[in-house]
């Protein structure tokens, strides 16, 4: 029943709308917001081309003192046989690649690591890590 305060005729016409739905035997068989919503499974490339020239580019990602601000650079740990690696601490998420001995990673504030290219290169697009998906920047 969310939404009704925002609905032209209020809480009772939600429950009628409601009413019918169950008495017609589903919940999906009237959607008022339909026509707002694209396909955009079925839309062709050239319409994918002209809708992304509708909504516009909207960068999400960190500048580069952005990213050198949050990131912090941290050597690899060599693993000794008595403990086990899981395998997010032996690859890195973005290339899944394994991380050799002592190489460079950088670790982002939620305790997630990459290599610093990769990583570096995701957050110029994202402000987000790419495991969790906490804010990098909270800028």
């Amino acid at each position: 029943m969310r939404g009704w305060r925002h609905s032209p005729g209020g809480l009772e016409e939600e429950i009628r709308m409601f009413q019918t739905r169950v008495l017609l035997g589903g919940m999906n068989m009237y959607d008022r917001y339909q026509d707002w919503r694209l396909d955009v499974d079925n839309m062709t490339y050239e319409e994918l081309l002209e809708l992304g020239d509708k909504i516009g580019y909207v960068n999400t990602g960190l500048r580069d003192d952005e990213i050198t601000r949050n990131l912090r650079k941290v050597k690899h740990p060599s693993f000794s046989s008595l403990r086990f690696a899981t395998e997010m601490e032996r690859k890195c998420s973005i290339c899944q690649e394994e991380f050799e001995t002592n190489e460079e990673m950088g670790r982002l504030d939620c305790g997630h690591s990459y290599h610093v290219y990769c990583i570096k290169q995701w957050l110029s697009q994202k402000n987000i890590c790419p495991v969790c998906k906490t804010a990098v920047s909270k800028n």
